[in-house]
C-alpha cells in the first residue's frame, strides 16, 4: 500500500498527472470544493490534508496552468493560491479565472506580504490575504466562512 493510499488520497498517478492530489470522496453531503495552487510540495500537501481533515473536497496543483484547466471543468467553491508561482503569480491566476466567469471567493497566501501586494490582491478580487507561515485555524475559519456565505469575493 502506498503512503498516499494509507492517508486516503487519490494520487495523480490514476489520472496521469503527477502534480495533483485529490481529497478522497465519501462525504454524506457534497462538501465545498477548494482548489489549492501552491508550488511548495510540503505546503501543498499540508494544505490538502488539513482541508480534507476538515471535510472539504480539495484538489491541489503545483502550477497555475493545470489548475486553470481543472477550474474550467469543476468550478471550485473557493480558491487558495500562493502569490509566487512558476510562470504566473496568484493575482494573474485569479484575474484569468474572473475573465472566464468564475466568481467564487479567493484567498491569497504569501511569504512576501506588503501593503502594495495587499492593495493589488484586493483590487483583483481576493477576499483575504494570509501570510505564511499560515495559522491553521485562521485558514479553516476563512474557508468555512467564505464557502458558507456563497458571496462572491470583493471586486467581483
Amino acid at each position: 500500500m502506498q503512503p498516499s493510499e494509507r492517508l486516503g488520497l487519490d494520487t495523480a498517478a490514476a489520472t496521469g498527472t503527477r502534480d495533483m492530489l485529490t481529497a478522497r470522496e465519501g462525504w454524506s453531503q457534497p462538501p465545498p470544493s477548494v482548489l489549492i495552487v501552491e508550488d511548495d510540495p510540503a505546503v501543498r500537501r499540508s494544505l490538502l490534508l488539513l482541508l480534507q481533515g476538515r471535510g472539504f473536497a480539495a484538489k491541489a496543483w503545483s502550477a497555475a496552468d493545470p489548475a486553470l484547466a481543472d477550474a474550467a471543468h469543476t468550478a471550485p467553491d473557493c480558491l487558495i493560491v500562493d502569490y509566487r508561482l512558476e510562470g504566473c503569480d496568484g493575482i494573474a491566476m485569479l484575474v484569468s479565472l474572473r475573465a472566464d466567469g468564475w466568481r467564487g471567493p479567493a484567498i491569497l497566501i504569501s511569504a512576501y506580504g506588503s501593503a502594495e501586494l495587499g492593495i493589488r490582491a484586493r483590487e483583483a478580487g481576493f477576499a483575504l490575504i494570509l501570510e505564511k507561515p499560515l495559522r491553521e485555524h485562521a485558514l479553516i475559519d476563512a474557508v468555512t466562512r467564505l464557502t458558507r456565505s456563497g458571496a462572491p469575493s470583493p471586486g467581483s
